[in-house]
């Protein structure tokens, strides 16, 4: 009974000790993590962020096509499907990983027939066959005196979480290429429009022209001209009915669908959000990948804490109790069936040829290089935010230059129209100002795709919340 209350004790020292800080905590290596800069050097802002948003970023674009978009692309795409598995891979390895925290019981029943060696009895006995029934119960747990057990469940939790967030990036990377296709092909929608309007003139040109020539107030030169304005603005649309299939295809992909079985429709109801000036910096951490990576860092240190422990001895407390008989009608015939064996087994390490050394090493590596990674992530993901800030901030200032262009270029086909009506000009003065203007036109149409797009690379880049 005295060894059964010192196992106890132990055990109760033991549980005590979980709420204090365990030599695996401590020994975990800790470096700081690096702190993004103060301000982005675009646009930013040394303020705190807000509370966050809903993360539903899309609903912004005020598009319901867009929307349904989002929903296909999280309820069907493949790759975001694995994602989901990976986290439930993680958190059942966490749930193995916290049962090591408690006793392991299992029970142990058998019968054996056995025939014992003559030659081998010191003493001759009457039978050297008999039967053997058991009925047991075997327990065993290892008290967790330097917190290895405590910091393997916290290692899984990090790793978890790391595979929480890395689906969130996962998602978003994948809703953001989406939204910026979707766009590409509406504004290559627009593109197809502005051309057909472009094609509709130059077929009245061609029309006008083969009628003056007829007349004889024209000439053959004018007429190949408008012949070939046609057709070489035919062959542009032409050439956009392949980008937008393709990109029809890429979407459909992304949404988990065949192509033959998908079709994004024409939409002209969305508007590119506009997101305020002076973001701050802090809006970083809301980031997936940037969360992933420290938490990753985070289950390293872990990792480095416990191999420092492997240089200690480990206490574990086995037990089996239980009745056995020579025969099944005495195996419950009171407590001279009963037995059970009770004690702690101390295991220490003395020599492994240094490959307790050797895994210590790799840990501290495994943390050091986790901290680097999570350094890279920082600063990638703070040039793709300053990035996406220069892109807007040059594209709206282009955007406004492009206009006065369109409209000065709307302006001077109306007077070569007029000069050439008056006879004052020749067709090939109201060919170069069409031209013109319709390279304008689609210019400016560009521009404001390349802005929904930077848009959208912005929201990434912020996690997909500002």
């Amino acid at each position: 009974m005295k060894s059964i209350r010192l196992i106890l004790s132990v055990a109760v020292v033991t549980l005590v000790s979980t709420s204090c800080q365990t030599l695996v905590e401590k020994w975990s290596p800790d470096g700081g993590t690096p702190t993004a800069p103060v301000k982005f050097k675009h646009g930013g802002s040394a303020g705190k962020s807000g509370p966050a948003s809903s993360g539903e970023w899309w609903k912004d674009f005020n598009d319901p096509v867009l929307t349904d978009l989002m929903k296909a692309v999280e309820m069907s795409n493949p790759d975001v499907g694995a994602a989901i598995a990976r986290v439930d891979q993680a958190y059942a390895l966490l749930g193995i990983t916290g049962a090591q925290r408690f006793p392991v019981v299992s029970g142990d029943t058998s019968y054996k027939s056995l025939r014992d060696s003559p030659n081998t009895l010191r003493f001759p006995i009457d039978e050297v066959e008999f039967d053997q029934y058991r009925l047991a119960v075997n327990a065993s747990w290892e008290l967790d005196l330097w917190g290895r057990v405590r910091g393997a469940y916290q290692r899984e939790k990090f790793n978890a979480e790391a595979a929480k967030a890395e689906f969130e990036n996962v998602l978003l990377s994948f809703r953001a290429t989406a939204a910026r296709q979707y766009f590409a092909l509406q504004f290559a929608k627009r593109d197809a429009e502005i051309l057909a309007d472009a094609v509709d003139t130059r077929k009245e040109a061609l029309r006008l022209q083969n009628a003056l020539s007829d007349r004889g107030a024209g000439t053959d030169v004018d007429v190949a001209r408008a012949q070939t304005e046609l057709d070489s603005t035919l062959v542009e649309l032409q050439g956009l009915e392949r980008t937008a299939g393709k990109l029809e295809n890429s979407i459909a992909i992304l949404a988990g669908r065949a192509p033959s079985e998908f079709h994004v429709s024409s939409s002209s109801e969305f508007r590119v959000p506009r997101i305020p000036a002076g973001i701050p910096t802090d809006l970083l951490a809301r980031r997936p990948d940037l969360r992933a990576a420290e938490n990753k860092l985070l289950a390293a240190s872990r990792d480095a804490g416990i191999a420092k422990t492997n240089f200690l001895p480990r206490l574990t407390l086995t037990g089996t109790g239980g009745v056995a008989s020579l025969k099944a009608s005495n195996l419950f015939a009171g407590k001279d069936s009963f037995f059970f064996s009770l004690g702690p087994q101390l295991d220490i390490p003395i020599f492994q040829a240094g490959s307790v050394g050797s895994a210590n090493e790799r840990a501290r590596a495994a943390w050091e290089e986790a901290a680097e990674n999570y350094r890279s992530v920082l600063l990638t993901a703070v040039r793709e935010v300053e990035d996406s800030l220069l892109d807007l901030q040059v594209l709206s200032k282009q955007s406004a230059t492009q206009t006065r262009a369109t409209d000065a270029a709307a302006k001077a086909t109306g007077l070569a129209t007029k000069r050439f009506d008056r006879g004052a000009a020749s067709y090939f003065e109201v060919i170069d100002a069409q031209r013109t203007e319709l390279q304008t036109r689609r210019n400016a149409n560009i521009l404001k795709s390349e802005q929904a797009a930077a848009t959208v690379q912005l929201i990434q880049a912020l996690g997909g919340q500002w």
